[in-house]
């Protein structure tokens, strides 16, 4: 049984032993010195009383005379006293655990290393500190306590609202919890972050810093949470005829948003002269990397994606379905843009198609990303040819939400034709589809299925902007 010393006065040491006095913890023993009598406080099992003027030598010896104690404690509110206290505490003990509650920086000049200060000016304006907006709350006493485990609170307009955890690429961090309407929840990867939730994310400290930057900021540092610049893959073999054309609809991108990066990865070199060309777009936010070996494509854009922080990979729809890329690229947790046969810039309206589940919630967040940038119209279509899909009002709600926030506009329309069809007759449209790995872009079995998502994919008419999710929405 480790015994504690507890010398008190004023509320906060009434405070201290009323919660201690509640919360009996096992193997401590406790014995409190007060000034005088107080009726709130009886003694107990593990709690005895003395009552005496606690700068007395004399009656602070006698009560620890033939004991061991583990740690003294000094919680009063007369700091002058506070000093004469631990003056004879250390002599009684020199070497046990002195821990001193601070009110007026009158202990911070002790050379001591068996006392412990409690700042009390410190804690409690970092405390206030705290409650302003925008400031990330650091775990004060576990841990290491350097800024390892942080609490966030996500906006409305962040980039990590309505993002499946298992979406978002966490490298030397982690999202360990959240808490949601005063309920503690342990999530999964298929688990939605929602606005007003606060998560709990350990790391590094230096990456903690920068992630509370990603989940606080808006629209202008697309392609956050999933990274910072932006890729394109060519593959010669497939994209020769259009790739100068490709790379200057990427250019569009890197055009849109400040401090980004566009990185080129050329395969597959068919054309040295193509290559010249392909090289002279370099400059300093525009790096041109060059494969002249087999590397496996997937490899490659794998060791790209570390090196370079991606967000968005930008390839074409031939490379995209070719060998299997579109399952393998999934496993990144990146957004995809596929090219399509009419060009970016001729692009005038961004469609998000309600294929009739959860999924558009989470990616119309990122529409109005991109419907702001590039300064497109902005549609929701529900497509209900039969009268089997009608949208609810829980949907149309959280996108006239989105609208508002983001103070953009959002036509929602029903429609009751065949969907694929109407996309098809369609020009100068972005579509914006889920993107996940069950998605097939090659098996007939999808017409079946009536996999509305899966056959939108294999349009190649319209470029297409692909949010990877998470297929289970259990959480």
């Amino acid at each position: 049984m480790q015994k504690i010393i507890i010398v008190a006065d004023g509320p906060v040491a009434e405070a201290f032993i009323e919660k201690i006095s509640n919360k009996k913890v096992p193997d401590l023993e406790y014995t409190v010195i007060l000034k005088e009598k107080n009726e709130k406080f009886k003694d107990n099992a593990f709690i005895k009383f003395f009552y005496f003027d606690p700068t007395s030598s004399f009656h602070l010896k006698k009560v620890c005379q033939g004991k061991e104690y583990s740690a003294f404690f000094i919680i009063m509110q007369n700091m002058q006293e506070a000093l004469e206290v631990y003056k004879n505490l250390r002599q009684i003990n020199k070497k046990v655990r002195v821990v001193a509650l601070d009110l007026e920086e009158k202990f911070k000049d002790i050379e001591d290393s068996y006392l412990y200060i409690v700042d009390a000016i410190e804690i409690l304006s970092t405390r206030l500190y705290d409650f302003l907006p925008n400031v990330p709350v650091f775990a004060q006493t576990i841990g290491l306590n350097q800024g390892e485990i942080m609490e966030v609170a996500v906006p409305f307009s962040s980039a990590y609202a309505f993002r499946h955890i298992g979406s978002i690429p966490q490298i030397k961090w982690k999202i360990a919890a959240i808490y949601r309407d005063n309920k503690l929840i342990l999530p999964t990867n298929a688990t939605m972050i929602k606005p007003r939730d606060r998560l709990l994310i350990v790391g590094k400290p230096q990456v903690l810093a920068n992630v509370y930057n990603r989940i606080k900021n808006k629209s202008g540092i697309f392609p956050e949470p999933f990274g910072k610049n932006f890729y394109l893959f060519l593959s010669l073999e497939v994209d020769r005829d259009r790739a100068l054309r490709y790379i200057k609809e990427s250019i569009l991108f890197l055009d849109k948003f400040e401090k980004r990066e566009l990185i080129i990865r050329v395969t597959n070199i068919s054309s040295l002269e193509l290559l010249e060309k392909i090289k002279k777009f370099e400059k300093d936010n525009i790096r041109v990397l060059i494969s002249y070996d087999d590397e496996i494509e997937d490899d490659i854009i794998y060791q790209d994606i570390q090196k370079y922080d991606i967000g968005l990979i930008i390839i074409s729809n031939e490379t995209f379905r070719s060998d299997g890329l579109y399952k393998k690229l999934f496993d990144y947790k990146k957004l995809i843009y596929i090219l399509g046969e009419e060009p970016t810039e001729s692009i005038k309206e961004a469609v998000i198609v309600n294929s009739g589940n959860k999924k558009i919630e989470e990616i119309s967040t990122i529409a109005f990303y991109i419907a702001e940038a590039f300064n497109l119209k902005l549609e929701f279509l529900n497509y209900d040819p039969n009268g089997h899909n009608k949208i609810n009002k829980e949907l149309i709600e959280h996108i006239n939400t989105l609208s508002h926030v983001y103070n953009y506009p959002v036509e929602i329309k029903e429609k009751h034709k065949n969907p694929i069809r109407d996309i098809k007759n369609k020009k100068n449209i972005l579509l914006i589809l889920p993107y996940s790995k069950k998605m097939d872009v090659k098996s007939p079995l999808a017409y079946f299925k009536r996999d509305i998502d899966s056959i939108l994919l294999r349009i190649s008419k319209h470029p297409k902007l692909l949010i990877p999710i998470e297929e289970s929405n259990n959480t």
